[in-house]
């Protein structure tokens, strides 16, 4: 009888631990989907912030200070300033082409760095060479 008693909260206690299991990891994707949907609407927000910025104060070579734009950039998102197009890029992360490509509304300047040239959400050369200070495998919202 002891021994059935055992089985019986044996198979309990392993039931629960995979409902706890399954639910922990739930939790992970949702909270990792809503930090990439944060992090592609801070980046959007950036480059808005430096297109106003330009629209008054015209710049066709380099960077902005932080302290003009009145914001700083959100976690690991620069910008360059190449011939007049403002490239704003961060390393690709699992999701995050996603998020930004919703938060966009689908934008079709949003790329990623593949041997120098931005490349579209289909793999195809969008016909830009990036800066010398965006790296490969970046994802890059040009404007």
């Amino acid at each position: 009888m002891g021994y059935l008693i055992m089985a019986c909260f044996s198979v309990f206690l392993l039931f629960a631990a995979g409902v706890t299991q399954r639910t922990n990891t739930l939790s992970s994707i949702t909270w990792t989907a809503q930090s990439q949907r944060q992090q592609a609407a801070e980046t959007i927000r950036y480059l808005n912030v430096i297109n106003d910025y330009l629209y008054a104060h015209p710049q066709s070579e380099g960077v902005i200070s932080a302290s003009l734009l009145e914001m700083q950039p959100p976690a690991s998102v620069a910008h360059y300033i190449s011939r007049g197009r403002v490239f704003v890029y961060q390393p690709a992360r699992r999701g995050l082409l996603d998020a930004m490509m919703a938060q966009s509304g689908r934008s079709a300047l949003i790329g990623t760095v593949v041997n120098r040239r931005l490349t579209d959400t289909r793999g195809n050369d969008m016909k830009v060479s990036v800066p010398d200070v965006i790296s490969d495998n970046t994802l890059v919202y040009l404007n």
